[in-house]
């Protein structure tokens, strides 16, 4: 048996490790390259080792036993961990990201019927239409910034689908956002000057900016058929009554995590499939067999099975979630190592998703492993969480799947892609899939 719960024995070790400097820890070497980093330590310790990161004693978990574990006892031996020390002040103490239990199951079980299947079907227009828009502006330019363009357009994206709002990118939101980003992890003095203090600012105008639309809304008799005029409709039907307040964490929550999801997703996309021509082409046969009569819906994309391939291993390769923080809430151990209650935990998606057991020749961009005759990904349960896994896997999978699956679509119709020459595509893995630099790219009409 690879663990026990509490009451161990106490001659049991601590996982290997190099807890570093006291508080600096291995804060020098996680920071200059984080990707090497886990990937270092997992050849040298194994499945499970210590450090000492911002002050905080750590345990990473890597390969598929040691993240199973760790994925199916949520709420038994660990927790939700923020180590961002300024988070709550920033985002609210009601962010779904924090809760913990019963209180997180019930919130997720609300938002979860927001952005349900039936729902998406609303959607698709929107995402067609502002796909098409964004294509028509980038061709009008020799070269385009990849990942600037691709934030803007899931900024405007998700907030039009989240709260009606149009143009974002346009708005003094982004700014906002990116204040309070600043502030996560200063020192916690709120003074107008310091970073915290402009994160407080700019998260106030940006709640209160939401709090109104949702005031709004609720005076109005129709809620509308966005994200928020589903949750107020959902809520109202489960008699969860949440506050304005509540409901702009929760949709400040969404938009920060699906914006950024979004975007590692669709750059990494342009990314990969432009190294691989034969990929884009079965792509183009696919979609040219479609009726071009039937109305787009989820139904027309279930029969893009190779798009679906496609993307799966996009996001293998390149997993917009990197990992995972808990804390352990009681003492257990794995692999015969002691798991101490307080410790953090960090778990790292691309050490399963990159799994030579688990994944043919892992380095190489292959959708075919995910047909029906291999099915790579159904060899074990959660070996295939690009998105996270367990209790608190991304609610927005589906939503991001649908987004991403109508951009291609759309970018396949209208216009041919590339890259300027010599350019390094290297895609960082930390915090999120996305390029380590600056890159340029061409678009042109199909």
């Amino acid at each position: 048996m690879n663990f026990q719960s509490s009451n161990l024995s106490s001659s049991l070790a601590l996982p290997p490790g190099n807890l570093g400097l006291p508080w600096i820890g291995q804060k020098q070497k996680v920071f200059k390259n984080p990707q090497n980093f886990m990937e270092e330590v997992y050849q040298k310790y194994g499945p499970v080792s210590k450090t000492r990161f911002l002050g905080k004693n750590f345990i990473y978990f890597q390969g598929y036993e040691a993240i199973k574990f760790v994925l199916t006892n949520e709420n038994k031996y660990f927790t939700y961990s923020q180590i961002w020390r300024n988070y709550q002040k920033i985002f609210g103490q009601n962010d779904i990201t924090i809760l913990a239990g019963k209180e997180h199951r019930d919130r997720q079980k609300v938002l979860a019927k927001t952005i349900k299947s039936k729902s998406l079907n609303n959607y698709i227009n929107i995402i067609l239409d502002l796909s098409n828009s964004y294509f028509l502006k980038w061709m009008n330019f020799d070269y385009v910034d990849l990942y600037s363009e691709i934030d803007n357009y899931t900024l405007d994206l998700v907030l039009k689908l989240l709260l009606g709002i149009d143009y974002a990118s346009q708005s003094e939101i982004n700014n906002y956002l990116k204040d309070m980003r600043s502030g996560l992890n200063t020192i916690p003095l709120a003074f107008p000057w310091t970073k915290l203090g402009r994160a407080l600012k700019s998260k106030n105008k940006l709640f209160n900016q939401f709090e109104e639309i949702i005031f709004r809304r609720k005076k109005e008799n129709h809620f509308g058929s966005d994200v928020l005029g589903i949750l107020l409709t959902v809520q109202e039907k489960m008699n969860q009554e949440l506050t304005a307040r509540e409901i702009a964490e929760q949709m400040v929550n969404l938009l920060s995590l699906g914006r950024k999801e979004l975007s590692s997703a669709l750059s990494s996309f342009l990314i990969l499939t432009s190294e691989h021509l034969d990929v884009l082409k079965l792509l183009k046969i696919e979609k040219e067999k479609l009726d071009i009569s039937e109305t787009l819906s989820l139904d027309k994309f279930k029969k893009m099975v190779y798009l679906e391939q496609v993307i799966k291993e996009v996001l293998r390769l390149a997993p917009p979630v990197s990992g995972g923080l808990r804390q352990v809430t009681e003492d257990c151990s794995f692999q015969g190592f002691r798991i101490p209650k307080g410790w953090h935990v960090y778990y790292y998606i691309s050490s399963v998703l990159q799994d030579p057991e688990i994944y043919k020749k892992p380095e190489i961009f292959n959708p075919e492993r995910f047909n029906s005759t291999n099915a790579e990904d159904k060899k074990k349960p959660l070996c295939y969480i690009p998105f996270g896994g367990g209790a608190r896997e991304c609610i927005g999978k589906e939503f991001a799947y649908l987004v991403i699956k109508i951009f291609i679509s759309a970018l396949l119709d209208n216009c041919s892609w590339k890259f300027k020459e010599n350019q390094d595509l290297t895609i960082n893995k930390f915090p999120v899939a996305r390029p380590a630099h600056p890159i340029e790219v061409c678009f042109t009409p199909k």
